[in-house]
């Protein structure tokens, strides 16, 4: 038989019996989709917070916070050191002032709390924005033990410790997506299985039949395959309009919110290879659970 009459028999038997049993089918591709949303959500954040933590990284920046009584020439001697290093692209000096205006545009929320202080907390510093080839950890880490020891400075800042906890926590928060979505995923497995377990043995004596009139093992298994591939496909695509609803309400609270990181921030939807890979386990999950109910089916034979 070739192959475009074979697919075509097998989807169109897998089709017919799906309508038969909607049912139960609806079901299969509920669990199916509800598992993939659930990986597919903790990727989807992990992917985008991924993303935030590179261009964080990237920025190079490094801040170099002065003493509360820091000098004149100090803050002098410290920008002339800063503009003699071959390491730095640009730099400015951030007064107090300034720093506490940021501060209230950064977060609206909480710029009133510094009107209840005597005195503003804020420390006068430099923002500085280093070379592209020198932005990583070793360089970032030299550069700010240099300045932290000049008179004057009180400390010298590169979001190191920051960015690791972030990892630490966008690494844990993959894996409790993957156990929560596996978890889920099997109890897809096993609804796909009944689902298509059921009419197996529905259409026992007309397999029988098939057999012993010659038919080939991949003719008799194939609609019951199609069927479950066809419930996988459904639940993945089910799966994917219910991310694409979730990401777009999620770009809208975090661009309603004016978060500071907002600039780092490049909210974006799966891409293809993510598609490509919640469609593959939705079928996956669907011929898994097709070939485990055809061999419960046989048992009873």
């Amino acid at each position: 038989m070739r192959a475009d009459r074979y697919l075509k028999l097998c989807f169109g038997e897998a089709l017919n019996g799906l309508v038969g049993r909607r049912r139960a089918a609806a079901s299969a591709v509920m669990l199916i989709a509800l598992s993939l949303v659930v990986l597919g959500g903790f990727l989807l954040v992990s992917q985008n917070l991924n993303g935030l933590l590179h261009r964080w990284r990237e920025r190079g920046h490094v801040q170099v916070f002065l003493e509360p009584g820091f000098t004149i020439p100090q803050q002098q001697a410290v920008a002339d050191a800063i503009r003699e290093s071959s390491e730095i692209d640009s730099f400015r000096f951030m007064s107090a002032d300034e720093a506490a205006t940021q501060f209230r545009n950064d977060f609206q929320e909480l710029g009133d709390l510094l009107t209840f202080l005597e005195e503003n907390p804020l420390p006068a510093s430099f923002v500085i924005t280093v070379r592209e080839r020198s932005r990583n950890e070793a360089a970032l880490l030299a550069l700010a033990e240099i300045w932290e020891t000049m008179p004057g400075v009180d400390a010298a800042q590169y979001d190191l410790e920051v960015i690791r906890r972030l990892e630490l926590g966008v690494n844990g928060l993959r894996f409790v997506g993957m156990v929560l979505g596996g978890a889920v995923l099997i109890a897809a497995i096993i609804t796909t299985a009944n689902v298509i377990r059921v009419l197996v043995v529905a259409r026992r004596q007309e397999i029988i039949v098939l057999r012993l009139v010659g038919a080939t093992e991949s003719v008799v298994r194939g609609r019951f395959l199609a069927e479950g591939a066809t419930q996988g496909f459904l639940g993945s695509v089910l799966a994917l309009l219910i991310l694409y609803a979730i990401c777009r309400i999620g770009v809208s609270f975090v661009t309603a919110g004016g978060s500071p990181l907002l600039p780092l921030v490049e909210l974006q939807f799966f891409n293809a290879l993510l598609f490509a890979q919640l469609i593959g386990l939705g079928v996956t999950a669907g011929l898994i659970g097709a070939l485990v109910a055809f061999g419960g089916a046989d048992s009873l034979e």
